[in-house]
Parts: C-alpha cells; sequence; structure tokens
C-alpha cells in the first residue's frame, strides 16, 4: 500500500516515511522505500482520454521494490478513508433503467437522481446521480522498469466487475443533443459538453465504474482499479504514474 496524497508538495523525488507505506513479504526483508514526485503534463493516462479543453494535467510518479516475484494473479486496488458512500442519500442515487440504456425523461429521473438530474441547459446529466458524478478517476499507469530499458508489466481493465454487476449496464439510446456529462466529467469533453467527436460513454465496457457503483458499506474501503491473471510480477525496482483527480 502506497499514500501519494502528499505528491503535489514534492517536485523532486523524495523517499517515503514509514507511515506512508505498508508493504509484507514472505521473506521478511526490508526492500528499499518508495519515492515519489509530482510534475505536471497535458496527455491523460488513460488512451480513451482526450484533452480537448487543454487541461493540466497532475500527475504523480511512484517508484517502489518488489523484492520478491509475486506469483499471478496480480490485483491492482485503490483505496478511500473517510468517503460515506453508505449514506442514505448518495446509495440510491442512480437511475437503474437509465444505467440499462433508455432514455429516460428528467421527470422520471428527479426521484433517483435528484439533485445532478439535468444542468443549467436543461439537458440530462448521463449517467446522473451522485454516485456516477463522484466516481474515483485517478487513473495509474502500467508498470515500468527502473533498472531495464523496456521492461513493463501490463494490467488488464476487463473482468473486474461481478458479471451479475456488467450485466445492469448497457449503451445509452440517448439522443447527442439531449445529455451532457455529469459535473466532474465535464472537463473531459470539450466545454463541458458530448459531441460527435466525443461521444458519451458505453457504461457496459466501463468496469471500473460498474466497480464503483456497487457502493461500499464502510467509509474506509478498497476497490479494484486493474489485474494480470496470467504473468507473475517479478523482484524489481518498478515506476507507476498516477493522473490525480481532474
Amino acid at each position: 500500500m502506497i499514500d501519494y496524497t502528499t505528491c503535489e508538495k514534492y517536485t523532486t523525488p523524495i523517499y517515503l516515511d514509514s507511515t506512508r507505506y505498508r508493504s509484507r513479504f514472505s521473506n521478511n526483508s526490508a526492500p528499499e522505500p518508495p519515492t515519489f514526485y509530482y510534475e505536471n503534463t497535458t496527455q491523460f493516462l488513460d488512451p480513451s482520454w482526450q484533452n480537448p479543453n487543454n487541461l493540466t494535467i497532475k500527475r504523480c510518479v511512484i517508484d517502489f521494490t518488489v523484492p520478491e516475484t509475486m506469483q499471478g494473479p496480480v490485483f491492482m486496488y485503490y483505496r478511500l478513508t473517510n468517503f460515506y458512500q453508505n449514506r442514505r442519500q448518495y446509495i440510491k442515487n442512480y437511475d437503474a433503467n437509465q444505467l440499462a440504456g433508455q432514455a429516460v425523461d428528467s421527470s422520471a429521473l428527479q426521484s433517483n437522481c435528484d439533485p445532478l438530474v439535468t444542468d443549467a441547459n436543461n439537458l440530462i446529466y448521463y449517467p446522473c446521480g451522485l454516485i456516477a458524478n463522484s466516481m474515483f478517476n485517478d487513473t495509474a499507469s502500467d508498470l515500468l522498469s527502473v533498472t531495464t530499458a523496456s521492461k513493463s508489466y501490463t494490467f488488464d481493465r476487463n473482468n473486474l466487475a461481478w458479471p451479475t454487476d456488467r450485466e445492469k449496464y448497457k449503451a445509452t439510446s440517448y439522443q447527442l443533443s439531449s445529455i451532457a456529462p455529469p459535473m466532474n466529467w465535464a472537463t473531459r469533453y470539450p466545454n463541458g459538453s458530448y459531441t460527435q467527436d466525443y461521444p458519451p460513454p458505453d457504461l457496459s465496457t466501463m468496469e471500473r465504474l460498474i466497480v464503483w457503483m456497487h457502493v461500499a458499506a464502510l467509509p474506509d474501503f478498497r476497490k479494484i482499479w486493474a489485474r494480470n491473471d496470467d504473468e507473475n510480477l517479478g523482484v524489481d525496482r518498478w515506476r507507476i504514474s498516477i493522473d490525480m483527480s481532474n
């Protein structure tokens, strides 16, 4: 576990103190502590996200050591603390029919998605509601070896959600002109709008959203981000980059 919440304070690499990371290996080794530093960039790590509004993207670069081979499958999780997904208003703030692809009108969404139903132009938020709007949107890269050029370890973004959850999500049947991205998604679309070149996402393929929408019972929780079912993660000093929330 690596806590990178203070990464923005450091523009050159620093070693993390022992309160900022935790690891456990069977050989009881004490590997070199992780380092991190902060940089700005203009290109998202996620290739499906472009940058039509020329945002400055905040990125944390982390180096860490794996002192013994981790046998696959290998899973990557993110952890949040003091985030109450179990609040009564929050936990029911979505519309199942909209997520299933139906073009639900704004009046029918009021009971489930209020206060995030429509924007200032009366366009329907797609997807509507507090849960989707607050989706965890830090983006982690694959791993690159610090010691060996061109050596990498690749994660898969598929097979993260439960099959019973995945079947609840379908591509939308809304007309493009009737919907808008949720407020916290808007900066990744030109002028905060869906367009032909930047269409609304097919939610059935957004497994990280589907995982997020399966709300946690406690305010301190972990959710899966990625996995590699086929390869061991070898001994090395590895680097991961993380685009921090925009």
